[in-house]
């Protein structure tokens, strides 16, 4: 069987065109084809309605590997498995195994098997059922009309657990192009044109490889892919772990919160959070996977200067003086919240998200944050002001990714070296 020359993405949902939702789920598709030398060609949102899934499919080219996300369900407006049959001129019959795979998942779930969701269970003739080890509805593989179809239910969640599954069906059947050679370097609190700007003379010596730089929630990731004319990538990760340095939290495809979950675990450590601007959305973020209980022991949210008092130890003459945000009260909520939890570890954070609240000495974005920590040499207690230039939303997701990072920092450098005393694109406040 000879590989897909190319791939193409269909959403399918009326609410990605109506705004209700964003596909998240072309951006999985593609990360999980990185590996590949395979290029998307087309990516397409469509309605729930067969003439327009039949026409998307019109516009992909034999040979190529179509994704189709969304559909699937048992609801009226999950068509997809339905148009595509149509268009393919196959008909939809019942797949035992498919239904089989839709049982188990309600038997799981100790609910009884509706009756709208055997419609899951009739797969276009040609296709192969995958099971779902997150829903219901099966993933569906196979050839028609000389593309290959790879067909996944529109919940990302699901696209996330089905996608593995999927592409070890495709690599089976020979249709993924060999895995090439790639560095993947995750990177957090650095701007992109810094990351560019420090791996500048390594893509200088070796232009024919293939650089890409990204935003993320966490930072700025840079991947290096090698290209029939580069041949592979020699020793260039060792070469890039010396130009980022510090600055990378990761070098595979871990998010900065299992990252900071690992280590924690690894040490032995705990941690606890006392947020001002952030309201719970850094407990939130390093809670995201299963297992934070052994590491994370809790959290105090601390908006108003009494709070702080009450809760923290705070100084009310500190507050008085210095201000919410300010380097003293901050330290004081890192301190007062890792004695209180008796944990390791403490992140706090007070700052000034926006829209309003700034001052001429503390404008918009200015956050404080600290990191109290207790090892065999006592405590000791970092603190670093950031001036982030983003709106309320950004600004509080950047404090997010720089708490985490800070953590990260002081688990891989040691509590005894302050965090931030390291490459920073973020202009320091005052």
């Amino acid at each position: 069987m000879e590989a897909a020359v190319g791939v193409c993405i269909i959403a399918v949902g009326d609410e990605l065109l109506e705004g209700r939702t964003v596909d998240t789920n072309s951006r999985r598709i593609q990360r999980a084809l990185g590996g590949h030398a395979v290029r998307t060609r087309l990516v397409q949102s469509v309605p729930d309605q067969p003439d327009a899934i039949a026409a998307a499919l019109d516009q992909t080219r034999a040979g190529e590997l179509v994704f189709l996300c969304g559909g699937l369900g048992s609801t009226p407006d999950d068509l997809t498995r339905e148009a595509v049959a149509t268009w393919a001129g196959v008909a939809v019959c019942p797949d035992d195994q498919a239904l089989e795979y839709v049982c188990e998942r309600f038997r799981l779930r100790g609910r009884p098997l509706p009756s709208t969701a055997a419609l899951q269970g009739r797969v276009p003739a040609g296709l192969k059922a995958l099971p779902n080890p997150v829903g219901s509805a099966p993933g569906l593989v196979g050839r028609l009309r000389e593309r290959w179809l790879a067909m996944l239910p529109g919940f990302p969640l699901e696209v996330d657990g089905l996608l593995p599954v999927v592409l070890a069906e495709l690599d089976a059947k020979g249709v993924l192009p060999t895995a090439r050679d790639i560095l993947v370097r995750r990177c957090a609190q650095v701007t992109e044109m810094e990351v560019v700007r420090l791996c500048g003379p390594l893509r200088d010596a070796q232009p024919d490889l293939h650089w890409s730089w990204w935003v993320t929630d966490w930072g700025v990731d840079v991947r290096v892919a090698a290209t029939d004319k580069a041949g592979g990538l020699g020793d260039l990760g060792e070469a890039l772990d010396v130009a980022l340095g510090p600055l990378v939290f990761n070098r595979g495809t871990q998010d900065l919160p299992l990252v900071v979950q690992e280590r924690m675990l690894q040490a032995g450590h705990t941690c606890g959070v006392a947020e001002s601007c952030t309201a719970g959305l850094i407990g939130g973020a390093l809670t995201s996977h299963g297992g934070s209980s052994g590491f994370f022991r809790g959290g105090f949210l601390v908006y108003a200067d009494e709070v702080k008092t009450g809760l923290l130890g705070v100084s009310p003459a500190t507050l008085a003086v210095d201000g919410a945000v300010s380097e003293p009260v901050v330290r004081a909520m890192a301190d007062g919240c890792r004695e209180r939890l008796g944990c390791t570890h403490a992140i706090a954070v007070s700052g000034i998200s926006g829209p309003g609240g700034g001052s001429p000495a503390n404008p918009v974005g200015t956050t404080w944050m600290a990191v109290s920590s207790q090892d065999a040499g006592g405590p000791t207690t970092w603190a670093h002001a950031y001036r982030f230039p983003a709106d309320r939303e950004r600004n509080r997701l950047l404090t997010v990714a720089a708490a985490l990072d800070t953590l990260r920092r002081v688990q891989e450098f040691g509590a005894d070296r302050d965090p931030w005393l390291l490459p920073l694109a973020w202009p320091a406040g005052p």
